[in-house]
């Protein structure tokens, strides 16, 4: 079996380079070119205020991904947040039967979770169906949050039109759920209060102490101190922590952090 994700899908590292995962990443563009540089370039020009846009994976590029001769399960990133759902249903007719392509309704660290979910149990003697059926059970018991520091991030970005322009207008950090789509939650006037809040959310959403959570930051420099808080208040340490890829990170911005919780047993 194979699992196939793509760039807005954030996984713990280990994983990255597992020969059972394949991560078709979106482009970065700067000024209708490919981003050229690394992680911390992409981090220091956000902070210059210079914002990239982002493409999702092309069909020819998932097509080639699920190129396997066993099992592909499929996993990406919301379909009401990215056109790359749509290409991966393209990509599957084209690839053959053996593709089963799942929506997260997620991103990031969230549907991470999903994927690290599903890859371990990829050696177990469950039969395809079975398996299949866990990864499609999972989104239902995901909730993903997100904390978006500079409402500029947003203004900039493509995405901008998923929320009320009332909520851009404040330049306050951003609360928002993710479940498919993206619904404001809160607008503290400042951080200590939107980190409070993800808390709040995590445990109404996914119970007093989720199965599995995990945190992801773009290059926050606090990123200690917010998961120190945010395991006092959920009860346990996360699954794992990263830094968000560009593709996500463009629209969310620097410090901003996502938060994704799976409610019941699980392990990752």
């Amino acid at each position: 079996m194979l699992i196939v994700t793509d760039g807005a899908v954030d996984v713990p590292e280990p994983l990255a380079g597992s020969a059972r995962l394949r991560r078709v990443p979106g482009e970065v563009w700067a000024d209708d070119l490919p981003f050229p540089g690394g992680i911390e370039e992409f981090w220091a020009q956000l902070r210059t205020g210079a914002y990239p846009s982002t493409t999702p994976p092309t069909v020819y590029a998932l097509t080639e991904a699920y190129q396997h001769p066993d099992l592909v399960v499929a996993m990406h990133v919301s379909g009401q947040l990215s056109a790359t759902m749509a290409r991966a249903e393209e990509a599957a007719a084209r690839a053959g039967p053996g593709v089963v392509v799942i929506d997260t309704r997620s991103l990031s660290v969230g549907a991470g979770l999903i994927v690290a979910a599903v890859h371990r149990r990829i050696d177990s003697p469950d039969d395809p169906e079975s398996l299949i059926a866990f990864a499609r059970s999972l989104p239902e018991r995901l909730h993903t949050f997100a904390l978006v520091q500079e409402v500029e991030s947003l203004r900039r970005s493509d995405r901008s039109g998923l929320l009320p322009s009332s909520h851009l207008a404040r330049n306050h950090p951003l609360v928002l759920a993710i479940r498919g789509r993206v619904v404001a939650l809160a607008q503290p006037k400042h951080r200590a209060g939107a980190v409070g809040e993800l808390a709040k959310h995590v445990r109404r959403s996914a119970g007093s102490t989720p199965g599995a959570w995990a945190l992801g930051h773009g290059d926050a420099s606090d990123v200690d101190a917010v998961v120190d808080e945010l395991t006092r208040a959920i009860g346990k340490p996360p699954n794992f922590v990263t830094c968000l890829d560009p593709t996500v990170g463009t629209h969310l911005g620097p410090d901003g952090i996502v938060i994704g919780a799976i409610s019941g047993p699980i392990e990752v």
